[in-house]
């Protein structure tokens, strides 16, 4: 199953990495190619706010970077991609903590699976497949999300 993945929500989660980093989005793309070659899947890695005039789409064996221009941001590229997927969806993974986001994705009938579960998945020794579960907390707060109530 190929993953779509919210990257400045994952960074935070992963060993040794800083949104504060220069090249923290550089860091990731590198290292997800190497654990989605080991595993033979693919990826698509959303950031907001790509670098002046550098490309907007990086690609490197299993995994594709997508960097959004203003005023995109990549939570709607996301959910953008999901949409165009249509009952495509269904075959993906969403990495994502963003509860908005990960809501979205279940309702297009893709797996989630949040930031910090994805991140200690890979950073483990080993690094087996990082598969989705779904938290009784994410539970509770999709559904409080459905019907308009704020956790």
């Amino acid at each position: 199953m190929p993953y779509l993945i919210d990257g400045h929500n994952l960074i935070p989660f992963m060993h040794g990495m800083g949104l504060d980093q220069l090249d923290d989005e550089l860091r990731l793309i590198d290292l997800l190619e190497a654990y989605f070659r080991k595993i033979r899947k693919k990826a698509t890695i959303f950031f907001d706010r790509g670098q002046p005039g550098a490309d907007p789409i990086v690609t490197r064996g299993f995994v594709t970077a997508r960097f959004t221009r203003p005023p995109l941001i990549a939570d709607q590229a996301i959910r953008n991609q999901l949409r165009k997927l249509g009952g495509s969806a269904a075959n993906y993974f969403v990495v994502s903590s963003d509860h908005e986001v990960a809501a979205f994705a279940r309702r297009q009938g893709a797996k989630t699976i949040s930031s910090r579960e994805f991140a200690a998945a890979i950073n483990r020794p080993g690094r087996h497949e990082a598969t989705p579960k779904t938290s009784p907390n994410e539970d509770l707060d999709y559904w409080l999300m459905q019907f308009g109530e704020n956790s």
